[in-house]
Order: structure tokens, then sequence, then C-alpha cells
């Protein structure tokens, strides 16, 4: 969630692996961008400085945050889990399905005394509009490779936008796992979801 909870030893350790994989296919990057999370600030440092390029300026866009969880920031996922379950019998439970994340976002919505919780449209407007700014950005500057560093559920909505067809495929995203987009001037376009090769 919105929690500025830290990177944890397993992803400090993923960042790492990943930028020297990067590094070791030449993969070089002109624009880096992250949620202003401290955990996703800290995994685009570690990546780019494991693949050679810890001098390219980074940005923080908070439009790129996770979800807010409402009343389950910072808890175990299982208590959100239970809720769901609780308020939409029959419907896909499990954390690695997300057709539902419509009902995820909805469910959240009645878990939100502080009042943080946006709604699904709004998760997915400023999702986007982050990034296509972003890529207008490079666009402009004439830059070829971005990277962007995001969040899980962030990600998958994104996905669930530009690549519902494909849900089921990237639907367990594995932690700094890689997805490749194509900017083409007006729209981004899904090439390669859940690519953990630069790890191994």
């Amino acid at each position: 969630g919105w929690s500025n909870s830290p990177l944890t030893d397993a992803g400090q350790e993923g960042a790492a692996r990943l930028g020297a994989g990067l590094a070791r296919e030449g993969v070089r990057f002109g624009l880096a961008c992250s949620s202003d999370s401290g955990r996703a600030v800290d995994t685009a440092r570690l990546i780019l400085t494991h693949a050679g390029q810890a001098d390219l300026p980074r940005r923080q866009d908070p439009r790129l945050r996770e979800w807010c969880m409402g009343d389950f920031e910072a808890g175990p996922v299982d208590a959100f889990l239970e809720a769901f379950a609780a308020k939409f019998t029959g419907v896909p439970l499990h954390r690695d399905r997300c057709h539902a994340l419509p009902d995820w976002a909805d469910c959240l919505l009645e878990h939100n005394s502080e009042g943080a919780v946006q709604t699904f449209d709004a998760i997915c407007q400023r999702l986007m509009e982050g990034l296509e700014d972003l890529m207008r950005e490079a666009e402009e500057a004439g830059i070829d490779n971005v990277l962007v560093v995001s969040h899980g559920l962030a990600i998958k909505t994104v996905l669930y936008i530009l690549a519902r067809d494909r849900m089921d495929e990237a639907g367990n995203l594995k932690n700094t796992s890689v997805c490749t987009f194509r900017w083409d001037g007006t729209a981004l376009h899904q090439l390669v979801l859940n690519d953990t090769h630069y790890l191994e």
C-alpha cells in the first residue's frame, strides 16, 4: 500500500540481480522514474547502480504509487483477502487472479476510514497519466529506453488496461520481473510481460 515500508533484503537482492542482468545484455536507459515510495526509490537506485548507470538522474512520481489499501495498510494481505471473500462470494479470491481488480477496489472502498482509498477508475487514470506523460517527455528528448519502477497491484492495473487478454500470463507477477511496452507516440502497447530472465 502507501505505507513507506522499507525494501526487504530479498527485494534488495532482486533489484541488484536485475540491474546486473540488464548490464549483461547491454540494456541502457536514458530516463528513470519510480513511484515516490521509499521501497520503489531504493529499487530504482539499486537497479541502476548494478546496471552501471548509478549517475543517471532518477525522479519520483506519486502517480506511480501502489494502491492505497485503506484500513488494511501495513497489515497482512490475508486480512484483505478474507474481507474480499466475505463481500464477493464466488469471485476469484486468490491474490494472483487479477480479472477481479475492480471488485478488489470496491472492497477497499468499504474499508476506508481514512478516506484515501481511490476508485478503480481513479487508480487507472493516475497510473496511465503518469506513464503517458513520462513517455511523451522521453519522446521529445529522443530517449529510447525508460526505466519505470512501480508496485505489484499498480503494474497489474496497467496490464488490466493494456493487456487484459494476457492477465492469466501476468497475474502472478514475480518480484523484479520486467514488463516491456512500446510507445507509439500516442499509446503504450504491451510486448513482454513478467519477464524474469534477467535474474538468471
